[in-house]
């Protein structure tokens, strides 16, 4: 009788271990995760709130968003809203979600020897960290006045901006240290975007790695991905002060150099070529900037 009691015994703390080593991994940190990945065809944006895809096959782009929901402990990925763009047609169809309910973020990701794995469509990509993401509490951001421009202009872009979340429209924006992303569809305008930025106290250099716009305003229809996108994305933009230009608007090889205007403490503006751009400062009681990044030097 007691060598069947600690059988029983043996058998059911066997269990509960088992169970409670996948409670663990199911109730782990994800904060690995956050960051900007990338490979020759795809580029991945991880926040703790929101996933942000751009993958390339078979002669189509797909721009898909999903937000990342905790609940008792566990991590959620739903689908917000997607586009599928075909590049030889200059078209683009919206995604609609087959998803009956909400899936594991680890059936979408898994980390592997540094590496992220992608598993889109059942198939599976390998990307590589290009930019680390570090989610933390608001915190109060620089004042604009001489010789922090470049870092007020910097540090002022970090977060995830939920302007307008209607699906019919809508409107999202996460910036990086490295990186400025945007999600912004409507009637009129349907605008997917990834791109490098780094600024200094002349102004800020954009470049544009993934462009997706169809827009009435001016009949535009872009479909671009760099041909290697990791090799683009994961570059730095060297800076050459000789090419801001307060005013004309300066699209150069290297990308587009909005130059210094003006500025006030809690504001820069840039020539942001067919406009001037105003750059506010975030404040702490933002209601619409939900997520606020670390600020980290180049």
């Amino acid at each position: 009788m007691m060598k069947k009691n600690i059988n029983f015994v043996i058998i059911f703390w066997g269990i509960f271990a088992i169970c409670y080593s996948r409670q663990l991994d199911l109730k782990k940190d994800f904060s690995g995760y956050y960051g900007v990945w990338a490979n020759k065809d795809n580029e991945v944006v991880q926040t703790k709130k929101y996933t942000l895809i751009f993958s390339r096959e078979l002669g189509k782009i797909r721009a898909i968003l999903r937000r990342n929901i905790s609940e008792s402990n566990l991590t959620f990925s739903e689908f917000v809203i997607g586009y599928n763009f075909n590049i030889k047609e200059k078209s683009y169809k919206k995604i609609e979600s087959t998803e009956s309910k909400k899936i594991l973020l680890d059936s979408l990701f898994c980390l592997k020897g540094g590496k992220l794995e992608l598993r889109l469509n059942s198939k599976k990509q390998l990307l590589e960290m290009v930019e680390k993401i570090e989610v933390c509490e608001p915190y109060q951001m620089l004042v604009a006045e001489e010789g922090k421009i470049g870092k007020s202009l910097q540090s002022w872009q970090l977060g995830t901006i939920e302007h307008k979340l209607d699906l019919n429209d809508f409107w999202l924006e996460i910036g990086t240290n490295k990186h400025l992303y945007i999600f912004i569809a409507n009637p009129n305008q349907l605008y997917c975007r990834a791109a490098r930025i780094r600024s200094n106290d002349k102004g800020s250099v954009f470049a544009q790695n993934i462009r997706l716009m169809f827009s009435a305003h001016n009949n535009e229809t872009t479909i671009y991905m760099n041909e290697n996108n990791h090799e683009i994305t994961s570059s730095d933009l060297k800076i050459d002060n000789s090419l801001f230009k307060p005013n004309v608007c300066s699209f150069e090889k290297g990308g587009i150099y909005w130059s210094f205007i003006s500025s006030k403490p809690d504001t820069i503006k840039l020539n942001g070529c067919g406009a001037v751009y105003t750059f506010p400062r975030p404040s702490l009681n933002d209601k619409n900037r939900v997520e606020w990044f670390k600020y980290r030097d180049y």
